[in-house]
């Protein structure tokens, strides 16, 4: 039996954590924007030696090897003699976080090999030690890394390693350009987006906290600068720094959120409407960010806001997200049979149903590696179950907004068109609606709907479809 492998010399701290960070995430189905942070902070308190530039090093080592894992694995392979399926865990979170810094980041190669060397001298036997230095090695001393993925023959599975897809993602992806008349030159561009690191983008909440105001308060006290949204007027740009430190956010005035999150919410409350216009509801409201931007928005308009989450814990998320706001009732109820109120029914209805979560992959980069396809013979008849209860709790005339955080074909598009089949709702120019909030020209999609690209207008691929109760 292998003994463990004596350390010559102690292994780099945020390495090792990047590690065992990667296998929570990978074992036993931990987020990473949970773990990490979580991580993070025992390791300060225990090392003082720990400072910031070690944390930055983690948190890269860890969002980017699971941006990057398809690639990675694909070149590993190439120089493993064993399938990687069969090494333990340890041992392919070890080589895939020192394959990385080959291959991504400016480490010198011998610092790299060095560092995951020592890292797994740490973790695990002399055995895998020595296959871990002479993986890593050996690609040190590749002379044509792409030519690995210029050899796949199936273009699918060829687009899908180089740019770190389940290849059928890489199918999911091209048909929703295609549904939206987009060329298929524009599929790589797509992919690759994916994989870039997005900007932090905070929300000033209207009538708490002015845009400008909060722009100042980050610039003062984050010493970084920032920019000025193009799709919401309540956006601001962060270019680095904690937004956890700024005192609007943790007061509730502000909060990180999207550009293109809040331009899904502001288009239903800027959706053209006669008659009353008091009752707002948010069905499926969780964590909170939509449901706070409506509710400022609406109190400066006299409106109620009802926010309902079917998950206790996600309704308590609500309940933080929407404290500073008098005009919100948050509820904790199964949004297909939401009870209707009595008296009347609501004037504005938004939707932001439970979806396959494609079009966050930058934010959630592991979450790329957990879908299957066939999770939407489930979540198709849900989001069907909560846009139906939706325009029954919407009065006639009323507004409906249906958003996915996806482009996905079926969650969207063909969403709506089953919608219209049922005679009960039609459609609003949504784009139109966007040429209201924002001077950027967005193109309208099939049945005057609107999807976002990452690649085209740098938020979250968020799919927005206003819809009138007949």
């Amino acid at each position: 039996m292998s003994k463990p492998y004596r350390a010559k010399r102690p292994a780099d701290p945020a390495r090792l954590l990047a590690v065992r960070v990667l296998l929570q995430v990978e074992e036993e189905g931990a987020f990473a924007n949970l773990a990490l942070p979580r991580a993070l902070r025992a390791e300060q308190q225990s090392n003082p030696k720990f400072d910031f530039r070690d944390a930055a090093f983690a948190s890269e080592l860890v969002y980017g090897t699971l941006r990057w894992r398809g690639y990675l694995d694909q070149v590993l392979a190439q120089f493993s003699s064993r399938p990687l399926t069969e090494l333990e865990p340890v041992v392919w979170q070890l080589l895939r976080v020192g394959a990385y810094q080959l291959l991504f980041m400016r480490v010198p190669d011998h610092a790299a090999v060095a560092a995951t060397v020592d890292a797994a001298r740490e973790l695990t036997t002399d055995g895998p030690v020595r296959m871990v230095n002479a993986i890593l090695r050996s690609i040190t001393r590749a002379d044509d890394i792409d030519q690995i993925f210029a050899e796949i023959p199936d273009q699918d599975d060829r687009l899908a390693a180089r740019y770190s897809h389940p290849v059928w993602m890489v199918r999911s992806f091209r048909r929703a350009l295609e549904a939206r008349g987009l060329p298929e030159s524009e599929l790589v561009p797509a992919l690759a987006a994916n994989n870039s690191i997005p900007k932090v983008n905070l929300v000033a909440r209207p009538g708490l906290i002015a845009a400008q105001e909060l722009a100042q308060e980050a610039e003062e006290i984050l010493q970084r600068p920032t920019s000025q949204g193009q799709l919401s007027e309540y956006a601001v740009i962060l270019d680095g720094g904690d937004p956890a430190a700024l005192p609007a956010v943790r007061e509730g005035r502000a909060a990180v959120q999207d550009e293109g999150s809040q331009l899904a919410a502001l288009l239903l409350a800027a959706a053209p409407l006669t008659g009353s216009d008091r009752h707002w509801l948010d069905l499926c409201a969780g964590p909170g960010g939509k449901s706070a931007l409506l509710g400022a928005v609406g109190a400066e308009r006299g409106v109620d806001l009802v926010a309902n989450e079917i998950s206790a814990h996600r309704a308590r998320l609500v309940e933080k997200s929407v404290r500073a706001l008098a005009n919100v009732t948050v509820t904790n109820l199964d949004g297909r049979t939401l009870p209707a109120p009595s008296g009347y029914r609501y004037d504005r209805v938004l939707i932001d149903a439970p979806c396959s979560g494609l079009g966050s992959l930058r934010r959630r980069p592991e979450s790329r590696w957990r879908h299957q396809p066939e999770e939407l013979a489930e979540l198709v008849p849900l989001q069907r179950g909560l846009l139906q209860r939706g325009w029954e709790l919407t009065r006639t005339g009323g507004v409906i907004a249906w958003v996915t955080c996806t482009p996905q074909v079926e969650e969207t598009l063909e969403i709506v068109s089953w919608a219209l089949e049922q005679g009960q709702v039609e459609t609003i120019d949504t784009a139109a609606t966007a040429r209201i909030l924002t001077p950027i020209e967005l193109e309208p999609g099939p049945n005057q709907t609107l999807q976002l690209w990452p690649h085209r207008h740098g938020t979250d691929a968020m799919f927005v479809a206003l819809l009138r109760k007949k």
